[in-house]
């Protein structure tokens, strides 16, 4: 099992708070919009810090960012 961000749900929440690029919101979290483009990529893992970040400058929960994926050897289990 994986926590994994929901990439496209963030950026709804982006356009509905009027964040409109990666570079603007990698400047709320002290994040280079590169590594906040890997990030919501899920190819590289976030902290604690980041994602509480995240939920700040979204004004959002933890539910609307995260997703729990199941890997498929657990699930025939």
């Amino acid at each position: 099992m994986r926590l994994r961000l929901r990439k496209y749900r963030i950026l709804e929440i982006m356009d509905e708070k009027g964040i409109n690029s990666l570079k603007v919101l990698g400047e709320h979290l002290s994040i280079d919009p590169a590594n906040l483009s890997s990030l919501l990529g899920n190819k590289t893992n976030f902290t604690r810090e980041t994602l509480e970040k995240l939920l700040g400058a979204l004004d959002c929960e933890l539910e609307d960012v995260l997703e729990v994926q199941v890997d498929k050897k657990e699930e025939g289990q």
